[in-house]
């Protein structure tokens, strides 16, 4: 009883996120934000609704796989093989170097140890996962700045992913460094021969599209199967689930480069409609609100140093980038370098590898998980309001194109074409 008492609550959250975040002005605060802090209402440190047993968890462990997976899904890796995805790799080298001599200086723990690799892992990371959903929201999916920011988050989490699994497994660096290797395999051969993988991927779909609309739902299984298979392959390497399922998402996507209509729907149903919401509840029940009070240093300062060090060298990386007829102005490289801060996932990925090995304490993980979520609280807003002020500070009354651009929503400065909308909202 009380697990299904548990599921309902958080299935209420899940219900209400959304219908709040519509009636917010301009979306301000993203879905993902109020799916966080409603599960911190219902948990321990709120009202106590929802009790996180070994079901709940492995259904929140569901949601993060396919969370991983429609990340990987989206990659575009014409993206990561351009000048774009080259920055991005620079932009994390930087960012890792940074953090691992904050952790050195600031955070007085040697960075040789788990517990300093973890924390220097969890600043550099971005939340792809995350930040899809409130690109969606805010239609920022298809521009110029939503490509770059799609760009840096993939990077984001695909090299700590890879640092997570040779820096923090508890297998062996052999058997580790065996699987990412069959990884990384899979990866070359998906960038050496994509024409031929898409080819062979669209004979397959086309294969088992016969009753795939009906109960049969053979494309979304076959996806599943990839998702479990690969994680399970993860995971019994002593790997996290979310290399697995990211590849899987990768492997996917390259497969299909265009997506399919029928099976995006089918996915985003079954991912968004229940799984992910459902994970970012849980985390947000498992949130320790005493670490507020009980560190309020390590917490203020591990939030200032993830702003520093992932921030500014992806800030840094955009100078020059012209992905468009123009190059990119200091305000979307701004809202760019605030995107790319928003990390959650890989933090609790992180610093459950290190609790896991008794390498960190509960109260260090809860002040880490706790600065990724204000991070997913507070970089979005920023990167809202300063979207809002360029706006309306770059605007010249008495310049045509500026008044096109305007009414067009801000299409023409994040890179898409120009088009004007008679709708008032």
């Amino acid at each position: 009883m009380e697990v299904f008492s548990s599921l309902l609550a958080i299935t209420v959250c899940a219900l209400l996120a959304p219908l709040i975040a519509h009636t917010l002005p301009h979306r301000v605060v993203p879905e993902t934000v109020l799916l966080i802090a409603l599960g911190i209402a219902v948990g321990p440190a709120g009202t106590g609704w929802v009790h996180v047993g070994p079901e709940i968890s492995l259904l929140s462990e569901l949601g993060l796989a396919f969370l991983f997976l429609l990340a990987g899904y989206e990659v575009d890796m014409d993206d990561l093989r351009s000048g774009h995805g080259v920055r991005a790799t620079l932009a994390w080298l930087v960012s890792f170097a940074l953090a691992l001599l904050v952790v050195e200086f600031a955070f007085d723990a040697s960075f040789l140890s788990v517990q300093g690799t973890a924390i220097a892992i969890a600043m550099t990371s971005t939340a792809l996962g995350t930040l899809m959903p409130i690109l969606k929201e805010r239609r920022l999916e298809n521009t110029a700045v939503g490509r770059i920011v799609m760009t840096h988050g993939t990077v984001g989490e695909m090299l700590p992913i890879i640092a997570i699994a040779l820096l923090l497994s508890s297998g062996s660096l052999l058997s580790s460094l065996g699987v990412l290797a069959i990884f990384a395999l899979t990866a070359v051969l998906l960038f050496v021969i994509p024409n031929q993988a898409r080819r062979w991927g669209l004979r397959v779909v086309d294969l088992i599209r016969l009753r795939a609309e009906g109960t049969a739902q053979t494309t979304v299984r076959l996806t599943v199967v990839l998702l479990v298979g690969l994680s399970t392959l993860a995971v019994g390497f002593k790997l996290d689930l979310v290399l697995g399922a990211f590849s899987a998402g990768l492997i996917v996507r390259q497969l299909l480069p265009q997506g399919r209509k029928e099976l995006d729907q089918k996915l985003d149903g079954l991912a968004y409609g229940f799984f992910i919401p459902l994970f970012f509840v849980v985390s947000g029940t498992q949130i320790d609100l005493r670490v507020i009070v009980e560190q309020p240093l390590f917490l203020t300062a591990f939030f200032i140093a993830l702003m520093l060090v992932r921030g500014v060298p992806v800030f840094i990386s955009t100078h020059g980038q012209r992905p468009g007829y123009h190059p990119l102005t200091l305000g979307e490289r701004g809202r760019i370098g605030l995107y790319s801060t928003t990390a959650l996932p890989i933090i609790v990925a992180v610093t459950h590898v290190a609790v896991s090995a008794d390498a960190m304490g509960e109260e260090t993980a809860s002040t880490l998980v706790l600065g990724g979520t204000l991070s997913v609280l507070v970089m979005p807003v920023l990167a809202a309001i300063m979207q809002s002020r360029t706006r309306t500070s770059d605007m010249d009354p008495d310049d045509p194109e500026d008044i096109e651009e305007e009414l067009a929503g801000g299409a023409a400065r994040d890179g898409e074409a120009p088009t004007v909308s008679h709708d008032p909202t």
